[in-house]
């Protein structure tokens, strides 16, 4: 993907050292990623629906000058291609989740002005800062859940 993508991977958090754990149960993983990521799409959506960073804090409020421009007032949701393009990408052992939308990258990370460039008529793009919303990302909450789902992995027996 392109634009903004969250990897979940075995690391040293409680999430990763889960997941190391179900891989010594597992030699494929695509199911319980593939549980994962419906998790994670899910409350990613209700992300957008209270405009929160994973963390909870509230993204940053339109510009004076953007809410005169655009229609409507959603943050991130003129038209709700963003949030319609979250998509999971799942392997045996790798699960992606974002949108390959470039502005996706913008929307998370932020972006001066004319950081993009000029337009035919030299205008900056973008035409001014944009604060970073971070949509993508694991809550607390988040974390608990998808320990929750390794955990129901483990615990069941496998059927082969």
């Amino acid at each position: 993907m392109a634009g903004a993508m969250l990897d979940v991977v075995i690391d040293s958090s409680q999430v990763g050292k889960a997941l190391e754990e179900l891989g010594r149960c597992l030699d494929d993983f695509t199911t319980p990623l593939n549980d994962i990521g419906e998790y994670l799409h899910q409350s990613t959506d209700e992300r957008f629906r209270q405009k929160v960073a994973p963390n909870g804090t509230p993204w940053a409020p339109l510009s004076p000058v953007t809410l005169a421009r655009k229609k409507g007032t959603g943050i991130l949701r003129e038209k709700g291609t963003l949030q319609d393009t979250l998509r999971k990408q799942v392997t045996s052992t790798e699960l992606e989740f974002g949108t390959d939308r470039p502005y996706g990258a913008v929307h998370q990370f932020g972006q001066k002005k004319g950081a993009s460039g000029k337009t035919g008529k030299g205008s900056s793009i973008p035409w001014g800062d944009i604060p970073a919303r971070e949509y993508l990302g694991l809550s607390a909450e988040d974390e608990t859940e998808v320990l929750f789902i390794i955990h129901d992995y483990l615990n069941e027996p496998l059927i082969h």
